[in-house]
């Protein structure tokens, strides 16, 4: 008499990494997209317009409420006016929400640029009063492509000449920045918004920068 085939022990299914928690979320302009970064590391392209047709997510079909997305305090959450929220984690790993993933970038190349590509280097030199030399050493440290680094100085420049005075600016490229401290306080030579660039994490100048434009 055959004997029965013992049972095969269970597969384990290997971990999927959970994503971090959300630092950033940025609308794309003109659409219901979002530029979501995660544990300050990849930032995802994801678009909503598929969640619309969701009965709770409708009232996001108005886009200048749409523009209000918030990070909730525990970073999990997407959060706009009127109670409509998304866990974001569990929406990227196919979750239950139609949510659509158009892309997934390293978070020092995420970019949206306020003009136009290409711009020119000596466009962004100006803007920032960089001297001979310092852009070079900007371009040679940040690991992204010259036409995405340059639209993100640009953005930069523009933020930093609307909020100060630009014969100022070259003085607060170069002055001690606290955020700077806080992050490496036993590396003097980024202790300033130059010092980051130099190094190629314009993304830890974007981030303050963002806090002031929020008001956060």
């Amino acid at each position: 008499m055959r004997q029965p085939d013992s049972a095969s022990p269970p597969q384990s299914r290997p971990d999927v990494p959970k994503p971090g928690p959300i630092t950033e979320v940025l609308v794309e302009p003109g659409s219901h997209q979002l530029w979501v970064t995660l544990g300050g590391e990849q930032t995802h392209r994801i678009d909503l317009t598929p969640l619309l047709a969701v009965e709770t997510y409708r009232t996001l079909r108005l886009r200048t409420l749409f523009a209000r997305v918030q990070v909730s305090t525990n970073g999990h959450h997407l959060l706009w006016p009127g109670g409509a929220r998304l866990d974001i984690a569990s929406s990227l790993q196919a979750g239950p929400l139609p949510v659509r993933t158009l892309a997934v970038v390293p978070a020092q190349q995420r970019y949206r640029p306020l003009r136009p590509l290409p711009i020119e280097p000596t466009v962004v030199q100006r803007l920032l009063q960089l001297r001979p030399g310092e852009l070079d050493q900007i371009l040679q440290r940040t690991p992204a492509p010259a036409e995405v680094l340059f639209a993100r100085l640009y953005d930069l420049g523009v933020f930093l000449t609307g909020h100060f005075a630009p014969e100022h600016l070259a003085a607060l490229m170069r002055q001690p920045w606290r955020y700077g401290e806080q992050r490496c306080p036993g590396e003097p030579l980024l202790h300033t918004m130059l010092g980051w660039l130099q190094w190629g994490r314009p993304d830890l100048i974007e981030r303050p920068c963002m806090l002031i434009a929020t008001g956060e």
